[in-house]
């Protein structure tokens, strides 16, 4: 890391450490640390923790959260080594950029750089105003996570705009998208998450707005509106995209599975998911900058990070970042057995067989974690636990890990060890915490890990998995899949054909994700250069 790579340390290996020595060196050596972490209790818990071991080598840590202001983010940063979360580092430096306070220097070391020198390089003068005054070294703990699954999310800072008939103009458009048939009309794009008019559809709209106003005859602008309430209507679900709560929509992160405090989506699709589940709309605003992380990350003058997956995505990293993979050995063998995969022709079926299942594992003491893809498959397990419980079954304590219980995640990882716990967590829900085996789990066989993910990629399966034997404790994983009725995954016959199947899909989603990270990345580069010519590529 310390040479600009990128380590790969499998889950439990001590990612949190390594990271810290990685980030002491540099210091010492005179450099500027953003430490990137994936959320602000990683942040705070991390700086705690080490602070101490920090002092004790000379140097100033500090964490910075989405609870401090201003003064304090900007005191926070002038520390030798700054624990983050990547989302508010690239707020607090878009911030400054509206604010025409951005420092553009990489460290302290640059501070002479002489005026001829900034000339050339398009370098502006230091302003000591800046809130993150220093773009030199990033490092980032579970890199995958920000290099691949959140380059695909533009970041946007807003800012309050004009009221006026923007909002008339959404409901307008919630309205015509209901009247177009989705194949026919328009196509959806999942993995993009966009929609697309056909030909067909196109006609359609003309004809539906044939009668309308002068702005509703206008091509361009109706059909980008659509476009958006159709987003609105098929692709942001709700408990998996976004919740409701005080009748406000709460935006869900895809990645982490938390509720996204303060985040909105714009362009006005923010507006539209409101007025879909009849919500109050936010006051307007309007977009006053964007990025995304791989540009973002291209002001540092060395990048560095860890992860327990990144050799299967070492080539995008490569191309994307020019960043190379190390892979790290365990330090102690790993004692995990993997069962078969399983398959099942509905979710009513595989729920109950993971009830059976997951209940005769916790009567030998063993703790069971239940990976989901959302909320609403989470509450169904629950369900089908506590009707077990009344038909009969030993009662236990079952423990739901999910975005709405964000609060208590802490709480809830600390109990996932303990002898016959039950804990069903949604799609990457408390990544970068350990949970910790009670001794009697450990002598009963440790965690056992039962996913019920329909994951995009197979890393995500294999960061789920890692959450047992750990350190060189026990433990197990099974992976349960429901296949399509009247598919090759129903015939038994077929054995590990449809396993086969099933990876050629998981394959075909990672290229699709891959090129759409790639697409959005020459995009970006796009709008920059005809904003700017003289602006950095991307």
């Amino acid at each position: 890391m310390v040479a600009g790579r990128l380590a790969e340390l499998a889950t439990g290996e001590g990612k949190t450490l390594a990271l810290a020595l990685a980030a002491a060196l540099l210091a010492l050596r005179g450099r500027t640390v953003h430490l990137l972490t994936a959320n602000d209790y990683l942040a705070t818990r991390d700086a705690t923790h080490l602070h101490g071991w920090y002092a004790r080598l000379g140097l100033r840590v500090a964490a910075i959260t989405s609870d401090h202001s201003p003064a304090e983010r900007a005191a926070a940063y002038r520390a030798d080594v700054v624990y983050v979360s990547a989302r508010e580092l690239v707020f607090d430096s878009l911030r400054d950029q509206v604010a025409g306070r951005s420092a553009w220097s990489a460290s302290a070391r640059d501070a002479g750089l002489s005026e001829h020198a900034r000339a050339l390089t398009q370098t502006p003068p230091d302003d000591d105003r800046a809130t993150v005054p220093a773009f030199d070294v990033a490092l980032i703990d579970e890199a995958d996570s920000i290099l691949l699954d959140e380059a695909v999310m533009p970041l946007v800072l807003a800012r309050p705009g004009e009221a006026g008939e923007r909002l008339s103009q959404l409901g307008t458009a919630l309205d015509l998208a209901a009247q177009l048939q989705p194949g026919r009309d328009f196509e959806l794009q999942p993995v993009a998450r966009d929609a697309a008019l056909t030909s067909a559809g196109a006609q359609r709209l003309d004809a539906l707005c044939a009668d309308r106003s002068r702005l509703w005859r206008h091509r361009m602008h109706r059909e980008e509106l659509v476009r958006l309430a159709l987003v609105a209507a098929h692709l942001l679900l709700p408990q998996r995209d976004y919740l409701v709560r005080q009748s406000q929509v709460r935006l869900i992160d895809p990645v982490t599975g938390r509720i996204a405090a303060g985040r909105m989506w714009s362009n006005g699709l923010h507006e539209l998911v409101c007025l879909k589940e009849g919500c109050p709309p936010p006051p307007p605003t309007e977009t006053a900058a964007r990025t995304t992380y791989s540009h973002f990350l291209t002001r540092y003058r060395l990048i560095g990070g860890t992860s327990a997956t990144l050799h299967d995505q070492r080539h995008e990293l490569r191309r994307l970042y020019g960043l190379q993979i190390s892979r790290v050995h365990a330090h102690t063998p790993p004692q995990r057995t993997r069962g078969p995969n399983r398959w099942f022709a509905d979710d009513a079926a595989r729920d109950r067989a993971v009830v059976e299942r997951a209940l005769a594992l916790a009567d030998e003491g063993r703790p069971v974690l239940i990976g989901t893809d959302g909320v609403p498959q989470s509450l169904r397990l629950i369900a089908a636990f506590e009707a077990a419980f009344a038909a009969g079954a030993t009662t236990r304590s079952v423990q739901c890990l999910d975005a709405r219980q964000d609060a208590r995640e802490a709480a809830c990882i600390a109990a996932a060890g303990q002898p016959g716990c039950l804990t069903v967590a949604t799609r990457m829900a408390g990544r970068g915490v350990d949970i910790r085996l009670h001794p009697q789990a450990v002598q009963a066989g440790g965690l056992h890990v039962l996913s019920c993910q329909d994951n995009p990629a197979r890393r995500l399966d294999e960061q789920l998995f890692g959450r047992s034997a750990r350190q060189g404790d026990p433990g197990s994983v099974e992976h349960w899949h429901v296949g399509p009725a009247r598919s090759l995954y129903r015939i038994p016959a077929l054995g590990a054909w449809r396993d086969l199947a099933w990876r050629l899909r998981q394959r075909a989603r990672e290229a699709q994700a891959a090129d759409e990270r790639r697409r959005l990345r020459l995009g970006d580069a796009l709008v920059r250069n005809r904003l700017d010519p003289l602006a950095p590529g991307g």
